[in-house]
């Protein structure tokens, strides 16, 4: 990326913290003042982060949407998050409620500030309300043709799951949810990080959500689908989370296998 950083001169007080802090090294102290070794760097914006006297701007950027440190309300209990993701289920009951516009617009914000690898952003987000029909029943002849060939494939090979008892018919992707969340991108990593920050906050907000693993794989062979979406031949639909206002009550959380851990 070229360099957007520009320093106040004025500002700044050669303390080097933002030299150190660096992750491409690119800021270097001349003179008792931060200066940029290079015009390329990859635009993170730790120096804004780390700035004691905010002497760092990022042009093309909204400068505005940077937020003090408050200790009062920055940073999670412990416990409470680790209670809400021992508490969460995959949603399949939802109200008949759409969900406000401004609402999903927050849940995308948890993954537009969720870090990706080199910094490159590369991630993007369909919302689907009134065209998941359209999407669900493209999905549904994509897979309806995948199961036979699996329904073949497992008389010569034991396959990891049994595909004879789905039952492919409206619904089966969606379970009726009113909007979906389709995440592109090239980098399934960054793609799906930013998927689980999203999932939190919608938590976090009363909706319920469900990772709909199997409308991935229906779009990612779909050319009909592909070009609906616009992707391109590098980007894939990466997660899908279908959400709304759960029509089930859940009373507690559930077990799990130990985890298997090596202390080296």
């Amino acid at each position: 990326m070229n360099s957007t950083v520009k320093i106040d001169i004025e500002k700044c007080i050669g303390c080097g913290l933002c030299c150190k802090d660096c992750p491409h090294h690119v800021l270097v102290l001349q003179n008792g003042k931060a200066a940029m070794l290079a015009e390329k760097c990859l635009e993170c914006g730790h120096c804004v982060a780390i700035c004691p006297k905010d002497a760092f701007i990022m042009s093309g950027h909204d400068m505005n949407e940077v937020k003090t440190y408050d200790k009062n309300t920055f940073g999670i209990d412990e416990d409470i998050l680790l209670n809400t993701i021992q508490f969460r289920r995959s949603v399949r009951h939802y109200k008949d409620t759409q969900i406000e516009k401004e609402v999903i617009k927050k849940i995308i914000e948890a993954g537009r500030f969720t870090p990706t690898g080199s910094n490159k952003q590369r991630i993007r987000y369909i919302v689907a309300q009134k065209s998941i029909p359209i999407f669900e029943d493209e999905a549904l002849k994509t897979f309806k043709k995948l199961k036979r060939l699996l329904e073949i494939v497992s008389k010569f090979i034991k396959l990891p799951y049994d595909v004879s008892g789905y039952k492919l018919e409206p619904g089966f992707f969606f379970h009726g949810a009113p909007t979906a969340l389709f995440i592109i991108s090239d980098d399934d990593v960054d793609a799906s990080l930013a998927s689980m920050s999203m999932e939190l906050m919608a938590e976090s907000m009363g909706l319920g959500t469900l990772y709909v693993g199997f409308f991935a794989v229906a779009a990612k062979r779909s050319k009909r689908i592909r070009k609906e979406l616009g992707l391109t031949k590098k980007e894939n639909v990466v997660t899908c989370l279908a959400m709304g206002y759960p029509d089930v009550k859940y009373m507690r959380t559930v077990p799990r296998k130990k985890a298997e851990i090596e202390w080296r």
